[in-house]
């Protein structure tokens, strides 16, 4: 197991900087932790952290001096490489289960999720054009980084698309639902989300959870259905990691 300095680049609010948060919390690695600030200050399009990670995003992970990107590549090393307890099953089918879960998971649209529920009457979504604009300046400042900006300028134009096609929106929710749904399914059969113990797709699903419930949905596991979700979520919330990878499930925006 490595002994070498273990440094976490994230950002409090950001589900997936507590995904990977969540695994050292399990594996009970002590970790050194920069916060880049993708809110107020926008450094994740700064040069010393592009650098870092090209994609200018959170979290990202440095092990000694080897940098680690994409968050399932990041809890995957955190497992492999530290000590503490196994989060991956040893049978190859719980494994493959935890994969599978894993990607359901990031393939939601967190941004539908979180501005469905922030729209203007008239359907539009001032903070998402408010972040075109911004991202428009960025490119006019820094013209260097116009392929990173032009991408993310081109995902921003995506979301308000989506935004404005309430049908397009209703599908994205209701994948996050099903998704729910499918967790409760999974939990029917074992303690946890993919094992019949704590493996990396709890750290993804307790993340997602804290975020839907943040975002006003918790309703689909508080109202009586899907009770096995709900005694999850209520587990994890018990568990020491919880506090300790900081899990935020109530806020606002800005605790993103």
């Amino acid at each position: 197991m490595t002994k070498a300095r273990i440094l976490l680049y994230d950002f409090p609010g950001s589900i997936c900087s507590q995904m990977a948060r969540l695994a050292l919390a399990e594996k009970g690695v002590a970790y050194d932790r920069q916060i880049v600030d993708i809110m107020d200050k926008a450094e994740q399009f700064e040069p010393w952290y592009t650098a870092l990670n090209p994609r200018a995003v959170v979290p990202t992970l440095k092990i000694g001096d080897e940098i680690v990107t994409d968050t399932i590549t990041i809890v995957q090393r955190i497992d492999l490489d530290c000590d503490g307890p196994a989060l991956t099953p040893a049978d190859a089918r719980s494994a493959e289960a935890m994969e599978r879960m894993m990607r359901d998971i990031m393939a939601l649209h967190y941004g539908v999720l979180l501005y469905s529920r922030r729209l203007e009457a008239d359907g539009s979504a001032p903070t998402v054009i408010a972040r075109g604009r911004f991202l428009r300046q960025q490119l006019e400042l820094y013209p260097e980084r116009a392929e990173l900006l032009e991408r993310r300028i081109a995902g921003n134009e995506n979301l308000l698309n989506i935004l404005a096609d309430r049908e397009e929106t209703a599908r994205h929710v209701d994948e996050a639902k099903a998704l729910v749904g499918h967790i409760d399914e999974a939990l029917s059969q074992n303690q946890f989300v993919s094992a019949g113990h704590y493996t990396l797709a709890d750290t993804f699903a307790t993340a997602a959870l804290a975020r839907f419930r943040l975002h006003g949905f918790h309703t689909w596991w508080s109202g009586g259905d899907n009770t096995h979700v709900a005694d999850f979520y209520r587990r994890m919330q018990a568990r020491p990691s919880w506090q300790a990878a900081g899990i935020i499930d109530q806020g606002s925006e800005r605790d993103l």
